[in-house]
């Protein structure tokens, strides 16, 4: 890698600078710097490092011999090729100064240029004997050198000196990853999330370690708060909702998984299991917002359409339960149990010529039949006095057994209505084959919706001669003198 010293001019008037200053500043304890560390991390996390850039501008300004806040934004900055040569700068201006030299040997960690970054910490060493926080970033260069009993080793020299989260952060993950580490490791991570939350990788495994241990509510709350800072990573909150499931927390979640769809999330078994909580919980609005989703990321399944057309019947939207059933037949035609659905929908409705047509497609649908039907269907033959068999033959046979069917409805009509009477006349558009296609009622003044249908639904199963043609068909009803 290229050299980043700085030119020997700039050194000297660096230097030639330094001695016109007067009194030396006095640097960061160790504990005031590593706050400060933190301060930086939290607000990377946060999105809002340059509110903290610019409360350093301001204090600099206000204390122009203060190297520190140039050494925190430098910090802020790293690893940098500008953070690096401010804090080289620095080092050079204020060599007694630990900060410059930790910052160095950290970017070098950073870049994994490691044999470089002994050095400055030896430097920073030599500055202020036993500084923590030189010794803390040689615990992470032993580390990225693949030496796990040295960085742990260094680490605790380091806590020993100064405890405080970062250090505890970055020992409790050696320990995690060492054989037998795992319970110290747990106690460190949850003593330093406490005292600064915003650690992604520390909750991350913290919430593992507490999940290996068998403790599942603590590993919920530890991925509770990594889901906080990771708000917009749906992922993490499908995690997160498996966590609360598996700590019995269900009202939890059900708001991760519902956050997770929110982001965008379409992974049909988090989503069934969002619709499964919802129903567990007795929420059929968030059930429905679950099945609507569940539905469009599954095109095949109808269950969530079957289920959304039950809970549009218990809240009386008949509209909305015939639309969701309509989808699932369409989807799924073989379905005898989708198609009586209708089917009941309809004569519930007093839609006799759709029932009648719904109850036929049952009994033709060869997955999951129901026995019942085939009573149903009798019994709306019945009640529009059907022919037996489908009426065929010539249009004058036709339409004389029609009749015996609508006649009968209206004398029975008649006894509750005796001043029943009026016209019906149809038309019936018929194929080539003779196959009708539609019957249209041209004309109706008796306005007996039972008359009419049974018309309806006897004309659309006759079978006229072939070449028939458009029939039109008129009945006359007055009561018998």
């Amino acid at each position: 890698m290229t050299s980043r010293s700085l030119p020997f001019l700039v050194l000297l008037s660096v230097l030639c600078a330094s001695s016109a200053l007067g009194a030396r500043p006095v640097p960061a304890s160790a504990a005031d710097g590593m706050a400060m560390l933190q301060r930086m991390e939290a607000a990377r996390i946060q999105g809002s490092p340059s509110a903290l850039r610019t409360e350093l501008d301001a204090q600099e300004a206000k204390a122009p011999r203060d190297p520190m806040p140039r050494l925190y934004r430098a910090f802020l900055a790293l690893p940098s090729d500008e953070s690096f040569s401010e804090f080289k700068a620095l080092a050079v201006l204020y060599p007694e100064n630990p900060w410059p030299h930790v910052g160095m040997g950290l970017v070098y960690v950073r870049w994994k240029m490691l044999k470089e970054a002994s050095a400055p910490l030896e430097a920073a060493r030599k500055a202020v004997p036993g500084f923590a926080p030189a010794l803390w970033v040689d615990g992470l260069r032993l580390q990225a050198e693949g030496k796990p009993a040295e960085a742990e080793a260094r680490l605790r020299e380091a806590l020993a000196k100064l405890d405080v989260p970062r250090i505890r952060t970055d020992l409790g993950l050696v320990l995690a990853g060492r054989p037998g580490g795992a319970a110290e490791a747990r106690a460190l991570l949850a003593r330093s999330v406490k005292d600064w939350r915003e650690q992604p990788e520390a909750l991350q495994v913290l919430s593992r370690l507490a999940g290996e241990a068998g403790d599942v509510k603590a590993g919920a709350e530890a991925g509770a708060l990594l889901v906080a800072l990771q708000p917009h990573d749906r992922e993490a909150h499908r995690r997160q909702a498996e966590a609360w499931l598996a700590a019995g927390d269900k009202v939890q979640a059900l708001k991760m998984l519902e956050r997770y769809a929110t982001l965008g999330g379409a992974e049909p078994t988090a989503l069934a299991t969002w619709a499964r909580l919802s129903a567990e919980l007795g929420r059929p609005e968030d059930e429905e917002k679950a099945l609507v989703r569940l539905s469009a990321a599954t095109p095949k399944d109808v269950e969530p359409l079957s289920r959304l057309a039950t809970l549009a019947e218990a809240r009386s939207d008949l509209a909305a339960m015939e639309a969701r059933l309509t989808q699932a037949v369409a989807a799924a035609p073989g379905r005898a149990d989708l198609q009586v659905r209708r089917a009941r929908l309809f004569l519930k409705q007093e839609r006799l010529v759709e029932a009648m047509a719904a109850y036929r497609a049952t009994l033709a649908a060869p997955e999951r039949p129901v026995p019942e039907a085939v009573e149903e269907t009798a019994q709306l033959s019945r009640r529009l006095r059907l022919p037996a068999t489908p009426a065929k033959g010539t249009v004058e046979q036709i339409y004389d057994r029609v009749s015996l069917g609508l006649v009968a409805l209206y004398l029975e009509h008649l006894q509750a209505n005796p001043d029943l009477k009026g016209n019906l006349k149809v038309r019936v558009d018929v194929d080539p084959t003779g196959k009708p296609t539609q019957v249209v009622v041209l004309y109706d003044s008796l306005q007996d919706a039972l008359i009419t249908q049974g018309a309806s639904v006897a004309f659309m199963d006759a079978q006229y001669p072939p070449g028939s043609g458009p029939q039109e068909h008129q009945y006359v009803f007055r009561p018998p003198r």
